[in-house]
């Protein structure tokens, strides 16, 4: 029986190189990056759409500063946590390419 590899697909297990491994390792840290960039550019927009305003009044340039460096660690550790999946697709759709296997036909 084949083992199910990370895209889902059944391939033969075959033991991964050391550069393979370390290129997967940097395959998913770019992924998460990429999620956590995803989600700070959604949080930024979201921000656009709330009004300028807080509990003393009109939102200062301190408070703006503070609530921007928020979203982005906010994102991070969203990112981190995988909730979202979109690092998880990345990583799926971008391990063979990194791996070095030919790419695989679509099962419909």
């Amino acid at each position: 029986m084949s083992p199910l590899d990370k895209t889902g697909g059944t391939q033969p297990a075959q033991p991964l190189t050391l550069e393979q491994q370390q290129s997967l390792k940097k395959l998913h840290q770019a992924a998460q990056q990429m999620e956590s960039l995803f989600v700070d550019m959604l949080f930024k927009e979201m921000r656009k759409g709330a009004p300028p305003v807080s509990l003393t009044g009109k939102t200062s340039n301190a408070e703006q500063t503070f609530g921007e460096m928020l979203d982005t660690k906010r994102a991070d550790e969203l990112a981190k946590t995988g909730a979202l999946g979109i690092g998880k697709i990345l990583e799926q759709q971008l391990r063979n390419a990194v791996v070095g296997a030919p790419p695989q036909e679509p099962k419909l």
